[in-house]
């Protein structure tokens, strides 16, 4: 996929690309460094295990290497940028300060899998399912997944064009601020793939570091480019149903998540106690905030 899919659907616009192999094989690890060096990309090996430790090793190497990186864009094998210009636009953002004060931030991601039946639409002439616009899972309390996309659940889809914060990006693709990161992110190893950025963007809001959505841009994130290559197209259902799964076991994030922030990720419904104890943080705020009302911050000043 990383051959034959991800690198001959990305125009870098002079970004550099970085592969960060998670405890692949020996052969396989073998096979990704002869592409990533046939490609001109930098290979590395994770330190740890899982995505939030990948990320720590990329964040290293930036420290390290290359001093004036400000924003990592980290994406799966099965996602990449559509939009035309998507790294110089947001290169302008990113030059004039405005990224400055956010944590991470997400884009427009359109999905070609199962989780919008029946809500399709066109893109460059490619029919996919509606596009996420990032995971209110704590303004919206009673079904996460239902909820993900405003358009779902008719609101006023005008409010939701400009760039806006969010509790959680859609975790496809997504955007990390170096400077953040280092100051602000306790990496785990209990997130092999799933929560891995629900987490940061929590540790994120815990701190009064918010996300920001950028809807201009687009990505695309082809989850049925897995039946191409014999993986199930949902990683978590494949899990589930005993699949071999590249990103670890199903389930135990869920719990890891659990512990480290005390409520159900997959229905938010904070205690009392909780929620004293995150007062006075953008976890509490979100929380409160009636998302029918729209995004808790619009910038509709913002041109990229």
């Amino acid at each position: 996929m990383l051959e034959n899919e991800v690198f001959k659907n990305i125009n870098t616009e002079n970004y550099e690309l970085i592969n960060v192999d998670d405890n692949s094989t020996n052969l396989q690890r073998s096979y990704g460094k002869k592409i990533c060096k046939d490609n001109n990309i930098i290979h590395l090996d994770n330190k740890g295990c899982g995505v939030q430790m990948a990320t720590q090793t990329l964040i290293e190497f930036v420290l390290n290497f290359r001093p004036k990186c400000k924003w990592l864009i980290c994406f799966q094998h099965d996602n990449w940028p559509i939009t035309e210009n998507f790294f110089s636009r947001l290169d302008k953002l990113i030059d004039s300060g405005f990224m400055d004060e956010f944590g991470g931030c997400g884009f427009h991601v359109l999905d070609d899998g199962d989780f919008f039946n029946n809500h399709r639409t066109t893109f460059s002439g490619k029919t996919v399912d509606v596009g996420y616009l990032g995971i209110a899972h704590l303004s919206v309390k009673d079904n996460w997944m239902r909820n993900i996309c405003p358009k779902r659940i008719k609101l006023n889809w005008n409010q939701w064009m400009a760039p806006f914060t969010i509790e959680l990006p859609v975790w496809a693709i997504v955007g990390i601020n170096v400077k953040k990161w280092v100051k602000y992110i306790v990496p785990s190893s209990e997130y092999h793939f799933h929560l891995w950025y629900p987490d940061v963007a929590m540790q994120f809001l815990f701190n009064n570091v918010n996300t920001i959505i950028l809807p201009e841009l687009y990505c695309f994130n082809n989850q049925r480019l897995k039946e191409k290559y014999k993986m199930h197209w949902n990683s978590a259902v494949g899990a589930q149903e005993g699949q071999v799964h590249f990103f670890g076991e199903y389930g135990p994030h869920l719990k890891a998540f659990n512990n480290r922030w005390g409520w159900d990720y997959e229905n938010v419904n904070l205690t009392e106690q909780n929620l004293i104890k995150y007062n006075g943080t953008l976890i509490s705020k979100y929380y409160k905030h009636n998302i029918n009302n729209g995004p808790l911050v619009n910038f509709n000043n913002i041109k990229y």
